[in-house]
């Protein structure tokens, strides 16, 4: 039996964001409580209605505070802490230390409530490398983006495309704090099992966009399906998952007692926009503007 069975308290950390909502929802499946955390409750109120009688909402303001997570921690059972600073400014150099901050003070609440028997950080494959479309390139739950934390040492001089240095920004941003992470639990060794889930594009359902929009990878969609041809370029060819795997690879590794100071990694396969296209027109006839893409490759084989 898992030490943490369906009927137990979950919190969810950034409860609003586009896999967390699906991970909400995959919990609740399953026979879980949930609490998720928002920075507005407000604005995210709809979340309780939609969600059922085993959803509630917990306010946080800023998860890069001493303390942010203290009363969401009550009585839960697990966390899965999927909540980021999402901000890919190039210059906002100050979004590492935040996401650094943000993880060491989650474990630091975390090991005070006897109840918490199993934490789950959400990270990603920026946190191991940034692919060029066309390179192929191997990774395992070894690799850690050093180039992308070389490059952030200082702040950016200006040069070159912002946006690409947004995505090595955010690179560094994950792959520091997952270190970071793990070297607090390696030290102060909590009673509770510790795992990360090392995702790559994730592609899928959205929940209720019509309350809270396409967000992350659904957004890109979204723009697709709207006629943006610049869209594809934010998301070049690479590998992909379902973003319900993701969701269940989170509950995996916040409930199976033998799971423990690991990093899971979902992919599902490559994608690439010409084959997205041809099934968003073919599931979605006439309702798909942007007709065609231009990619300078569409694959990177295995060798």
């Amino acid at each position: 039996m898992s030490s943490v069975p369906p009927g137990v308290l979950i919190l969810i950390a950034g409860a609003n964001g586009y896999v967390a909502s699906v991970a909400v929802q995959v919990f609740l499946q399953r026979g879980y409580r949930v609490r998720g955390t928002v920075r507005s409750i407000t604005a995210n109120a709809w979340m309780k209605a939609f969600f059922g009688p085993n959803f509630e909402l917990v306010e946080v303001l800023n998860i890069s505070t001493t303390g942010a997570f203290n009363e969401a921690l009550e009585g839960v059972d697990g966390v899965v802490h999927m909540a980021m600073n999402l901000d890919m400014n190039p210059q906002n150099q100050d979004v590492i230390e935040d996401t650094i901050n943000s993880n060491l003070y989650l474990l630091e609440a975390a090991a005070k409530v006897p109840s918490v028997k199993s934490v789950v950080i959400t990270s990603s494959l920026a946190a191991c490398a940034l692919p060029t479309t066309g390179e192929p390139y191997k990774i395992d739950a070894t690799t850690w983006n050093t180039d992308a934390i070389e490059k952030t040492f200082k702040p950016w001089d200006g040069r070159g495309n912002p946006q690409w240095h947004g995505i090595v920004l955010y690179g560094a941003a994950k792959a520091r704090s997952e270190q970071a992470a793990f070297t607090w639990v390696h030290e102060h060794k909590p009673s509770f099992s510790f795992n990360t889930v090392v995702p790559n594009v994730n592609f899928g359902i959205a929940i209720s966009p019509e309350n809270m929009s396409y967000r992350s990878s659904a957004a890109v969609i979204d723009a697709v399906v709207k006629g943006y041809t610049d869209a594809p370029s934010i998301l070049p060819p690479q590998w992909y998952v379902d973003v319900k795997d993701t969701a269940l690879l989170h509950l995996a590794a916040l409930t199976f007692d033998d799971v423990n100071n690991k990093r899971l990694l979902p992919f599902g396969g490559r994608y690439c926009w010409t084959v997205v296209l041809e099934i968003l027109h073919r599931r979605f006839p006439g309702k798909v503007s942007l007709e065609n893409v231009k990619e300078s490759a569409v694959d990177a084989e295995e060798e």
